[in-house]
């Protein structure tokens, strides 16, 4: 059989119609995320956030092509769980539930899943997952260590149920391939369609034990240790497969011809840069391969490669001499990255693979390569440039920092969702997702401006008014942080209410004269900025004495006060008079008790009313023989 497929040439066909439509670069051609309606934040630091904690051990992450609605999460006792990203609720029925055929746990298990690129027309899924056959495993076991356990791996296609998206046909499991597993671990497990050739690819581990006592990495005739790949298009019972022609050990002797590459000891995950919103992404391959007692590595194929490549386990673990095992077949190719288990911030005991951020939200993360440590729990970056991993970073407390107390623990995976956006799980529970970071904190700017400014009034009836405004105060972000107010009162007398003391905006209302000062406290939550002003408040004037013939107490009105008044000065020695001019009642130029009773006349027997005031009565009477003065009046009545 043969890659050249109606299905496989129609969608190629498709492919290069957008390219050409959209002006895409050819290796750009895979489907582009949408982000319409996405807000995207400029800088690449990320925290997490909870998803959901009611899974029963979470192995990996799978989004359909086209997809932005739904997560799809593989269990490994044998079930798929669909969470709504509408509300990030898990559905309570699984979408899949082979757990009766699965051998679970420890490294078995289901391990893998995969949507064809095709899933919104022809429905199909393939899983990868560990089975009991009953008896002792025959199908392909690795030769020279042949196996005497009943375990072994499988791949199988499914179909989704006609009336239900939620909701796999069970019944519709066509078993593409399989083969023994001579020990329980190291069963790699991952699948993923290639972006640009559709090919399904398979990761398979060396088949356990330790130090790969099979030579199963080197070996040309076996599954184990490989990277397969495979046509899945259009398979039959009789047919599951068929080898693409351009497989890089097709038609070579002593080599399978489903193998793409080899030297692997158990890949945990492999995945495509698969592109961005914009078309970027050239679907690079990234394998994270599990050392054994020493060395961690990732592996790193350029888009284009024509595959064939050895990535030299049990030989080397990483760039380090491991064993004198013979060089298979195969492009010897070393790690473009790798670690130590003992010491450093970046040691471990188990890589965990990951993906390559093309997600709407975080542009400036573009391209960079996130994978972890499952024993130690730390998340890092690196970039790759010019065939080197560049600019490696730990993301381990930038994650935590947004999920504690749920720290990361036992990562088992990553995974990506429709819109590219990065999820997490652990082995128990939890899925997390990954999230722009606010940028960094700068401390807020606390302003405070007045109305009348300066800030200086005088009462008036006893009372008087300042409006105090905080807001042109800022969080020093932006924007990005919303403020808190708190005025108070620093100095000066009592007296004083403060209208709104946690508003931006507050009116403070005075009835004692004095010097005040006002202090504003402005917060954005982590930092707190202060700024005060000055209020001054001056006393209210006396009034000016206002001249009118016959009233000597100066209190606006002629009446019985003013006559007692001026006997009172003028017999008992009370307080002086006010305004002399006021009190000559009969304006004789002199104050005596005649002006007393001109005014008890006036008021009492219906006599004259006092004179009014003269031209020259307003004031020192400096042009004229009448000593009487009134001081500086500057109104007459």
């Amino acid at each position: 059989m043969t890659a050249s497929r109606t299905t496989r040439a129609a969608r190629r066909f498709r492919l290069a119609t957008t390219v050409l439509a959209l002006g895409l670069a050819a290796e750009a051609a895979h489907a582009q995320i949408p982000c319409d309606g996405v807000a995207s934040q400029a800088g690449d630091r990320i925290t997490a956030e909870l998803v959901s904690e009611a899974l029963d051990r979470p192995v990996d992450i799978v989004t359909p092509p086209g997809d932005t609605e739904r997560l799809f999460i593989v269990e490994q006792r044998g079930r798929i769980r669909i969470i709504d990203l509408s509300d990030d609720s898990l559905l309570p029925a699984p979408f899949l539930d082979i757990s009766t055929g699965v051998v679970c746990c420890g490294e078995q298990g289901l391990l893998g899943l995969a949507f064809h690129p095709d899933y919104a027309e022809n429905g199909h899924f393939f899983v990868y997952y560990i089975r009991d056959v009953g008896a002792v495993c025959t199908a392909s076991p690795p030769p020279g260590c042949t196996s005497n356990r009943s375990a072994e791996s499988v791949i199988s296609r499914f179909t989704v149920s006609a009336g239900d998206p939620n909701r796999a046909d069970r019944a519709s499991e066509l078993e593409v391939l399989s083969f023994c597993q001579p020990f329980g671990n190291h069963n790699g497990g991952q699948l993923a369609f290639g972006p640009d050739d559709g090919y399904l690819y398979i990761s398979t581990g060396d088949g356990g034990s330790g130090g790969d006592p099979c030579s199963s990495g080197q070996r040309g005739n076996t599954f184990l240790g490989k990277l397969l790949r495979l046509d899945v298009d259009d398979g039959s019972p009789s047919a599951p497969y068929a080898v693409p022609a351009d497989n890089p050990f097709a038609g070579q002797a002593g080599v399978f011809p489903e193998i793409w590459a080899l030297g692997l000891r158990n890949p945990w995950r492999f995945v495509f840069d698969a592109g961005g919103p914009e078309g970027e992404g050239r679907a690079d391959l990234y394998i994270a391969d599990v050392g054994q007692g020493a060395w961690e590595e990732v592996d790193f194929q350029p888009a284009g490669s024509p595959g064939g490549a050895n990535y030299e386990w049990n030989r080397r673990e990483g760039n380090h001499s491991f064993s004198a095992t013979a060089y298979g077949a195969g492009t010897v190719t070393a790690p473009v990255y790798e670690y130590a288990h003992g010491s450093g911030v970046f040691r471990g005991c188990s890589i965990t693979g990951g993906v390559v951020y093309r997600g709407c939200a975080m542009p400036d993360l573009h391209g960079q390569y996130l994978f972890a440590d499952y024993c130690n729990n730390w998340v890092a970056t690196f970039r790759i440039e010019n065939g080197s991993a560049t600019a490696l970073r730990d993301r381990t407390a930038e994650l935590n920092a947004g999920i504690a107390p749920d720290l990361l623990d036992g990562i088992a995976a990553f995974g990506v969702d429709g819109r590219g956006e990065v999820y997490i799980c652990d082995l128990n529970t939890k899925v997390f997702r990954i999230v722009p970071a606010g940028p960094v904190n700068n401390p807020p700017v606390a302003r405070v401006a007045s109305d009348p400014s300066p800030a200086a009034v005088t009462l008036a009836g006893g009372a008087a008014e300042v409006l105090l405004d905080g807001s042109a105060s800022d969080d020093g972000d932006n924007g990005a942080q919303g403020l808190t107010y708190a005025w108070r009162k620093s100095s000066g007398p009592s007296g004083e209410t403060v209208e709104s003391p946690t508003e931006a905006l507050t009116r403070v209302l005075f009835s004692q004269a004095g010097a005040y000062r006002f202090e504003l406290a402005v917060s954005d939550g982590e930092a707190t900025a202060r700024a005060s002003i000055a209020v001054d408040v001056a006393p209210e004037p006396m009034p000016e004495p206002e001249f009118r013939r016959a009233d000597a107490n100066v209190d606006g009105a002629v009446d019985i006060s003013d006559g007692t008044r001026i006997l009172g000065a003028l017999f008992l020695g009370d307080a002086a008079l006010l305004c002399g001019d006021a009190a000559d009642a009969n304006d004789s130029g002199e104050v005596d008790v005649s002006d007393a009773v001109r005014i008890f006349e006036f008021l009492f027997l219906g006599g004259p009313p006092p004179p009014a005031p003269g031209p020259f009565d307003c004031g020192p009477d400096a042009t004229r023989s009448d000593p009487l003065d009134c001081g500086d009046t500057s109104s007459c009545a």
